[in-house]
């Protein structure tokens, strides 16, 4: 009980509903107060830039919203139930009204773009066909089944448990029998590559050395702009890592030890594996992410391999938290493998800390005293 609601409360600091405080000269626990109407208006303030930078992103990608809107096209009739989940800026509900749908819904978590759905529906002439829900679609209640569901809920975490947990649920909730789920299937590929600017060329035009700073970047996948990836060069065809398919999944995946092998003629050239996705909108229409802005696509970089040629493997384990990976040469059993991961960075960073000779102020001390008695009263909570 207490962990759920932890979770519950959460989830309203994150809406903005309420706000923490801690009273650790009293009880040394955590009180829940709601949000003062000003309070409420400076969160909407202080998030709404990120919200519109994200979904400015999203709706200049060309690619995606082509390929997008062609799966929509394909099978929307005068007949349609048409629901939108994350609906974001209502572009899909409104293409949805546009083709002459019968029932639009759209859903919205995100109370800041619930006014951006109904001014954009209303200044495309359907503002009287689209019901705009703002709510958590694992909580919503809506009449009836749809014909056709479009969602991108995927975020940072496409494969993840709440992912995938959420399209079940949309699937057995709301699809109506021989219903069409938008996109229908993700799958995780991975390359080993040759990345053109990498963690080794740092500092630039500097005559020192970083080394430290290098081994600990290695532990953190670095996510690639769409205007850096021309500097990655696959030097061999990707391969699927894992691939869901949201129309048959009963639950999530496990995303532990996902591992593929390349042989390779340029063995020494390679310094990164590069992992993207596709996403199969219908049977003929694949976005791969790896030419779309708006998804992300993720460089995973080692130390080069003096060999010329030989067998290269990617063993890799996705979690945002204590995720892993490891690089090995199983045609060369003698030479080690490397490791990576966020935790191996914390663990060196840490022990680092402790062992440099360094002043510290009483004002920072006083920071990190309270630092401790938070942490206390929030394992109290629990």
């Amino acid at each position: 009980m207490a962990r759920q609601f932890l979770q519950i409360r959460r989830s309203l600091v994150n809406k903005g509903h309420i706000r923490e405080s801690y009273n650790l000269h009293q009880l040394n626990c955590k009180i829940i107060q709601p949000m003062k109407k000003k309070e409420k208006d400076e969160h909407f303030a202080a998030h709404l830039p990120g919200i519109l930078h994200y979904h400015q992103q999203m709706l200049g990608d060309g690619l995606r919203n082509k390929l997008l809107y062609e799966a929509i096209k394909n099978h929307v009739t005068s007949e349609t139930s048409f629901l939108d989940v994350g609906a974001g800026t209502g572009v899909w509900a409104i293409l949805a009204a546009k083709l002459g749908a019968k029932r639009v819904v759209a859903i919205e978590i995100e109370e800041c773009l619930i006014p951006v759905i109904y001014k954009h529906a209303q200044e495309n002439g359907v503002a009287n066909k689209i019901e705009i829900i703002h709510a958590n679609s694992d909580d919503v209640k809506i009449r009836g089944k749809f014909d056709v569901i479009v969602s991108e809920l995927f975020g940072g975490d496409a494969l993840g448990k709440t992912t995938i947990n959420s399209f079940i649920s949309l699937r057995k909730r709301f699809l109506a029998p021989n219903g069409v789920l938008i996109p229908q299937k993700l799958a995780v590929y991975a390359a080993p590559s040759k990345v053109e600017k990498s963690i080794q060329d740092i500092p630039a035009d500097l005559p020192i050395k970083s080394d430290f700073l290098k081994s600990l970047k290695f532990n953190y996948a670095q996510n690639i702009s769409l205007a850096e990836r021309p500097q990655i060069k696959f030097l061999a065809e990707p391969q699927k890592l894992t691939e869901v398919d949201f129309r048959t999944v009963e639950k999530s995946l496990s995303l532990d030890n996902l591992s593929l092998a390349w042989k390779l003629d340029n063995l020494s050239e390679a310094n990164a594996f590069t992992v993207f996705n596709r996403s199969s909108f219908t049977d003929e229409i694949v976005l791969d992410s790896f030419a779309s802005q708006s998804w992300g696509a993720a460089t995973y970089e080692f130390q080069p391999f003096a060999e010329t040629t030989g067998e290269i493997k990617f063993n890799l384990t996705l979690d945002g938290q204590k995720g892993n990976w490891s690089i090995s040469l199983p045609s060369n059993p003698e030479i080690k493998t490397q490791s990576f991961s966020p935790v191996f960075a914390f663990a060196r960073t840490r022990m680092a800390q402790k062992m440099t000779p360094h002043r510290k102020f009483k004002s920072l001390e006083s920071n990190d005293k309270n630092a401790k008695l938070n942490h206390k009263a929030k394992k109290k909570t629990g």
